[in-house]
């Protein structure tokens, strides 16, 4: 025997006591009101619809599927694309609850899990993310879980965990003796046998050069910070001021102060940092030594007010879960904030 409703403003109100328990007891679709009635949302009462569990009248008519979307459609912003992942939640078994909080600017909707403790924020896939507004968020909730969904045109939908993660490794740094480094363009040579052999032993600095060792720019830039390495051009044997170092930097790689507070940052929580290009990202970290494990995560560096599209999230995660790796934010500001991002099946 299906539940009947009655259609009032927005929401649908259920007045058999037995048709509140089958919907709330059971399934814990709705929400109690005085006199044992129940009150759903439009999604709720659109989600019993299509399962052909509910009949809907309005002044005694009854309500038609297409009068129903119609309505939704003209009083929830985005209101398909929550839907699709309002259905797909309760079909996987989910006991989803649309909030009545809200989302920092980002709502296109937010659910939450009731059992869980998880906030769910729907984006169709043309949204545009603001990461800004996403870290602020991760902060507020704190213990609860962050689900994103995200809708693509054909309404297949694909869900991430996002956290903001305390990255730490097990590598102290060394002390090392003051040596010379020689500029290339886009490298740094060491020719000082001992300190090469000591930088990537002990801490995996730069690759191999034939016999001598290349650094990265910013790897070499850390060490003139740590008054490591001196700077001289290969070709004339000439000094480089740190100024005149940074500045051939800043032509080559602009971004180069967020890459370095980053690579700073890293090394301070005990990581090895090595470049992530290969893999689509600014670094690629090692809680342990490389010769003993795989690099755990690919750390994209991202000012503050980065933004970004759905489908270039959907990349940095696919491309680092296919190598078995962590896809993590850093974004740059007053401090750094480490947002993590993972593959979820709800």
């Amino acid at each position: 025997m299906q539940i009947v409703g009655e259609l009032k403003d927005q929401s649908i109100i259920i007045k058999k006591p037995k048709d509140v328990g089958r919907l709330y007891n059971k399934s814990r679709i709705g929400t109690p009101l005085k006199e044992n009635k129940l009150k759903l949302t439009l999604l709720e009462g659109l989600f019993l619809l299509g399962e052909n569990k509910i009949k809907i009248y309005k002044n005694k008519k009854e309500i038609e599927t297409e009068q129903l979307i119609q309505q939704a459609s003209e009083k929830i912003p985005a209101f398909e694309t929550i839907y699709l992942a309002y259905k797909d939640l309760r079909n996987r078994g989910q006991t989803i609850r649309q909030s009545n909080e809200k989302v920092i600017d980002l709502e296109t909707c937010k659910l939450h899990t009731k059992e869980k403790q998880s906030n769910i924020i729907i984006f169709s896939e043309r949204d545009i993310l603001d990461f800004s507004k996403i870290t602020k968020i991760a902060k507020t909730i704190k213990n609860k879980n962050l689900w994103f969904s995200i809708v693509d045109e054909e309404g297949d939908i694909t869900y991430y965990d996002v956290a903001l993660t305390n990255l730490k490794g097990k590598t102290t740094e060394s002390k090392y003796p003051t040596s010379t480094g020689f500029l290339l363009e886009n490298r740094i040579l060491i020719f000082n046998e001992p300190l090469k052999n000591d930088l990537l032993e002990k801490e995996f600095y730069g690759k191999p050069f034939g016999e001598l060792l290349q650094l990265s720019l910013v790897e070499a830039l850390y060490l003139v910070e740590k008054n490591i390495l001196n700077i001289k051009h290969m070709k004339n044997k000439k000094d480089l001021s740190k100024t005149d170092f940074i500045n051939h930097i800043q032509k080559l790689q602009p971004d180069i102060e967020n890459r370095l507070t980053v690579f700073r940052d890293l090394k301070k929580r005990g990581l090895i940092v090595k470049t992530g290009f290969k893999f689509g990202s600014h670094f690629r970290a090692y809680t342990k030594k490389p010769d003993e494990t795989h690099a755990e995560y690919l750390v994209h560096v991202i000012p503050k007010n980065y933004m970004c599209s759905c489908a270039e999230l959907s990349r940095a995660v696919r491309l680092a879960h296919s190598v078995n790796k962590e896809i993590v934010f850093a974004q740059t500001s007053d401090k750094i904030d480490y947002i993590k991002f993972g593959r979820l099946r709800p």
